[in-house]
């Protein structure tokens, strides 16, 4: 496929595997091998379906555009976080990914309302990946970054990225000189 091509939504596949996903804990077999397959599949419908959503999400309005901004930055942590062995740790996470990729659907084909774009500056600031949550600074163009969870009271804990020397000697260096380390 070129640049230029976009792949097709199947909505009724995308509907199909979300469906699977949602009945995981309902379902939950003894062997839970063909789960990896089903998450395969909706990591990448999640992957379709977020592109998607950013070209549009500036002609949104209100709700609906606030709530495609927090699904489409979820999206990208349930990605980057993946899940562990245990059943239950890969069946929530499942399951997760398809309320997600339902979500994410749902918007695509019912985005509300839409006009000309509008607040352009703060969905790039709000979809943006690149600052760290350790240090507050930038995460430029090839330097390693990493997800982690940060402490919040509100919330029990905030998913965002931080470089991937924040425990280091260079991370408390960049925190004291921010504009003089690489």
């Amino acid at each position: 496929m070129g640049s230029s091509e976009r792949a097709q939504v199947d909505a009724a596949m995308i509907r199909q595997a979300y469906t699977a996903g949602l009945e995981v804990w309902a379902c939950r077999p003894q062997a839970p091998e063909p789960w990896d397959e089903l998450r395969d599949r909706l990591v990448g419908h999640v992957k379709l379906l977020v592109p998607e959503l950013t070209r549009s999400v500036a002609r949104m309005r209100g709700e609906y555009q606030r709530c495609a901004v927090h699904v489409i930055v979820r999206a990208h942590h349930l990605i980057d976080e993946g899940a562990n062995n245990s059943p239950a740790t890969r069946a929530g996470h499942i399951q997760d990914l398809a309320v997600i990729a339902r979500a994410l659907l749902a918007l695509h084909e019912n985005p509300g309302p839409l006009g000309p774009p509008t607040r352009k500056d703060l969905i790039a600031e709000a979809l943006r990946r690149n600052a760290c949550g350790a240090c507050s600074q930038p995460i430029t163009d090839g330097e390693v970054y990493e997800g982690a969870l940060f402490a919040s009271d509100a919330t029990g804990g905030l998913h965002g990225y931080r470089h991937a020397d924040s425990g280091n000697d260079v991370a408390g260096e960049r925190q004291r000189h921010p504009h003089t380390v690489p």
